[in-house]
């Protein structure tokens, strides 16, 4: 059997692909959500959603990821957000999403990928329920006692692209009377 020659390029460029970790094919985005109080189930206005993409390494070791970009927004006044993604990738290193969720006197949910959260087997999958391609994340509010207990920490990323993160843990820090970060406009 006879193999012309773009059959043969292409299937060099799957096998390069799966060799280096690269994905062939893949649409990034968009990302949609709404937050709520996980007792009243009202809509959370506020809630910094920050999105970081790595491009993953695949090397002797194993993969190693590097920062590539981040995206951040607040839910509105209905407790929604939208991050746009990447879009369309073909032959690309850039991984999926992860995503971290924050609200000062709020429960934390952090640094997971964004797909982790349909699939987790963890105590996620019990909370968050999905309408059509939306996430319905409840967050629990936090006694005094419970945020003292937990530490958030910004990401390991640009300042300049986690400004309204460092604002909102500013926040959180201040009601606990704890050294801050410095804002950056």
């Amino acid at each position: 059997m006879r193999i012309n020659s773009f059959t043969g390029i292409i299937i060099l460029l799957l096998l390069m692909c799966f060799a280096s970790g690269c994905y062939p094919i893949r649409h990034d985005g968009p990302y949609k959500g709404r937050v709520v109080d996980a007792e009243t189930g009202k809509p959370i206005e506020g809630v910094v959603v920050l999105g970081v993409w790595y491009k993953e390494i695949a090397t002797a070791a194993g993969g190693v990821g590097s920062y590539y970009d981040a995206k951040e927004t607040v839910t509105d006044k209905n407790g929604d957000f939208e991050i746009k993604g990447k879009g369309l990738r073909i032959l690309t290193n850039i991984g999926p999403m992860h995503v971290l969720i924050f609200k000062a006197a709020y429960e934390y949910i952090g640094s997971g990928l964004w797909d982790s959260l349909k699939s987790d087997g963890g105590l996620l999958k019990k909370k968050i329920t999905w309408e059509e391609k939306r996430a319905i994340i409840p967050l629990k509010k936090l006694t005094m006692e419970e945020r003292k207990k937990r530490y958030v920490d910004k990401e390991t990323i640009p300042d300049e692209k986690q400004k309204r993160l460092i604002k909102e843990l500013n926040r959180e820090y201040n009601a606990l009377g704890i050294p801050l970060y410095p804002e950056k406009d």
